[in-house]
């Protein structure tokens, strides 16, 4: 856990990384919230450790960082009226269930310095903090629920995706809440999910918790669920839409392709039980997703698989 000397320490080198995310971070409660960081501890021991799947899940990013890039660019996307267009290194984006970095990475590498925005990025894991901060990235240690690091309005938006899902159900309205907290008026949130009931939930449900070296049960958000933590946070302009959020990878030949395909869903989810069994696992995600493999205009293969997520979009009003 964090002690006083350790959490000015991380103080000072937040500011160092990047002075503007610092203005949102509020280090008197900081400083004060010892029971916070007791808590954390305790929470901190989930599945992204090094006991768990953590060191599995960063293998897959590093595998292929821009594997899941096209989810990821529509997400930022709605963070500003004008989309992609819009964004830039003065919108301050909090990241609430970020793992190692890895939308702040891909917005990095596609958008560039100038345009990616400024990201304070924030999980429950301390171990994926740690990655973050090693990486040379922004990042705190603080839940979803409780993101007390923050000031009140000071972010441009808030992003909850890829692990949503873990958060209990009777928590996710004060996630919701503490997100409107933290968002300046006019601000936005995006709260990505795999819908209850989809093939991607239903992977989760059949695949990753009987294969994966940690058991993975947790209830997927619905439609109407995502509407009601909206207006009951009362934000104003609310959408929920599904977008495409595939899997895609490209390679010199059709083996190979399929092969860094499985390795990589092998790695992200943990499935040690299936490492050694390629072919069981393109049956698998063939069975669960349909598997496509193309070639590009520029003779290489590309193979991918289609997973689509149901998305929430609000203004603070």
């Amino acid at each position: 856990m964090m002690f006083p000397n350790s959490v000015e320490s991380h103080l000072i080198q937040l500011k160092k990384i990047n002075p503007l995310a610092f203005k949102a971070i509020e280090p008197k409660i900081v400083r004060e919230s010892s029971a916070r960081f007791t808590n954390l501890t305790y929470l901190s021991r989930n599945e992204f450790t090094l006991e768990g799947r953590g060191a599995n899940y960063l293998d897959s990013i590093h595998l292929s960082l821009l594997a899941r890039s096209e989810g990821v660019m529509d997400l930022l996307s709605k963070m500003h009226p004008s989309g992609r267009d819009g964004l830039r290194s003065s919108l301050i984006i909090c990241d609430l269930l970020a793992g190692d970095g890895y939308v702040n990475k891909v917005a990095h590498r596609l958008l560039g310095a100038a345009r990616c925005p400024t990201f304070i990025n924030s999980d429950i894991s301390q171990f994926m903090v740690d990655n973050c901060i090693r990486d040379g990235l922004f990042a705190i240690w603080q839940s979803a629920t409780d993101p007390f690091w923050i000031r009140d309005g000071s972010v441009d938006g808030v992003l909850m995706a890829y692990g949503t899902h873990h958060i209990p159900r009777a928590q996710r309205a004060i996630a919701v809440q503490a997100a409107a907290r933290i968002l300046r008026p006019g601000g936005m949130l995006v709260l990505h999910d795999f819908e209850e009931g989809s093939p991607t939930a239903r992977w989760f449900a059949d695949v990753v918790s009987t294969h994966s070296v940690t058991p993975h049960d947790y209830p997927h958000f619905t439609a109407g669920e995502v509407l009601d933590l909206f207006a009951g946070a009362q934000f104003d302009e609310v959408t929920v839409q599904r977008i495409a959020d595939p899997f895609v990878f490209c390679g010199a030949d059709e083996e190979s392709v399929l092969k860094l395909l499985a390795n990589y869903v092998v790695k992200m989810y943990g499935l040690e039980q299936l490492r050694a069994d390629t072919q069981r696992v393109l049956r698998l995600l063939d069975e669960y997703f349909g598997i496509v493999v193309t070639r590009t205009s520029h003779g290489e293969f590309e193979a991918s698989i289609a997973r689509h997520a149901l998305v929430g979009t609000g203004r603070r009003v």
